[in-house]
């Protein structure tokens, strides 16, 4: 009987240990699918200290504007020093992580309360200047493309809160942070990465003027840029070529409804531009012809003087038509390069207005539908 349980007792731990070791093994050879992401925790040390007051200026419309706000510091510090990468165990695309980390650095719950104070100041400055939807939208995508651009050796995302706070971030940084103010506001909003080219830029729902097959109009906000405009050229003159990875962040319900004037501002931009270039070499033989006509006359004129102090009438009047003729071809060829040149000109200033006011679409368009004819 002793010797009988014995053996049973045996192949129940036999049992144990076999099912231990299969989920040992299990684990190593399948650990569990998990994704550990970047998170601010406050940094308790500045828990009892004022809030960083941060100010920022910059053009929108017609205006210069200066927007203020208090910033909780023990989140801004927990978010400066929280670790940003990523930890994969198992199996996970990159797709998923990715998404996971970005939604996590963007909607983190310790910043709700600076996404709050952002927006109730942000929301003075429009019902001040009486914004309409679209227009608030182009404040708050202005206010960020106007943030300085810094790229650093180490660069992992910043949390929004550090780019508000540091007036400054690379296109990741800055798009985070749109991305999480437009988010709030109702619209759908997605992140746009190119990864061949290391870019990122924003995508919003919109009623014209999409990007590609995205579903999304474009925003880039590393620099001033129309809603809808795609980045024409990156640093060192390198294009967007590749589709972009979409990562959705919102699902909101209002859409941006002027794409179809941002489109028309964009087509007069690079119409306006093409005409100048096929219009610059033109203008510069013209005028280096009009100064080659110009030096002739000068020579002739100071050889006339010479026929005339030295009372050579008879040389002097045989070259006097010749003069009349340079002038009078000189003349011909001045008003032709006038005409040339004012249509070059009125093309170059359509096109640098357009490039030096990107943070103005109402006033932009305004001004093209009263200068160019319908």
């Amino acid at each position: 009987m002793q010797n009988r349980f014995l053996r049973f007792s045996g192949l129940i731990l036999f049992v144990i240990f076999l099912l231990l070791g299969v989920l040992l093994i299990g684990t190593i050879v399948f650990p569990q699918q998990r994704v550990i992401v970047p998170h601010i925790s406050p940094d308790l040390n500045h828990l009892n200290e004022p809030p960083l007051i941060v100010s920022h200026h910059f053009p929108f419309e017609k205006n210069t504007i200066s927007l203020t706000l208090p910033v909780n510091t023990s989140v801004y510090e927990g978010a400066k020093r929280a670790e940003k990468a990523t930890t994969i165990t198992g199996n996970i695309s990159e797709h998923i992580w990715l998404a996971q980390s970005y939604n996590a650095m963007i909607q983190d719950p310790a910043q709700e309360i600076f996404y709050a104070a952002f927006l109730a100041e942000s929301e003075k400055i429009r019902l001040r200047e009486k914004l309409t939807d679209d227009e608030y939208l182009e404040f708050i995508a202005v206010y960020v493309q106007s943030l300085r651009y810094e790229t650093r050796d180490q660069n992992p995302a910043k949390f929004p809160i550090e780019t508000v706070v540091d007036n400054a971030g690379d296109c990741d940084d800055k798009s985070l942070l749109l991305a999480g103010l437009l988010s709030r506001l109702g619209y759908p909003v997605a992140l746009l990465l190119f990864e061949p080219e290391s870019h990122m830029a924003v995508g919003i729902g919109s009623d014209d003027y999409l990007y590609k097959n995205t579903g999304y109009a474009f925003i880039e906000t590393t620099n001033f840029s129309f809603i809808g405009v795609p980045t024409d050229r990156l640093g060192g003159n390198l294009t967007l070529y590749s589709d972009p990875v979409i990562f959705s962040i919102s699902n909101g319900t209002k859409f941006y409804t002027k794409g179809g004037e941002t489109r028309y501002i964009h087509e007069t931009y690079e119409v306006s531009g093409l005409k100048v270039k096929e219009l610059e070499p033109q203008v510069k033989t013209m005028q280096d012809d009009l100064v080659f006509r110009q030096e002739e006359i000068s020579r002739l004129e100071i050889y006339l003087q010479e026929l005339k102090s030295q009372g050579n009438t008879v040389s002097y009047n045989t070259q006097v038509p010749v003069y009349n003729g340079l002038v009078g071809e000189y003349n011909v060829r001045l008003n032709m390069f006038r005409q040339v040149y004012a249509s070059y000109e009125k093309f170059a200033r359509l096109h640098n207005y357009i490039l030096e006011l990107q943070y103005n679409r109402k006033g932009v368009y305004e001004y093209l539908k009263t200068n160019i004819p319908s």
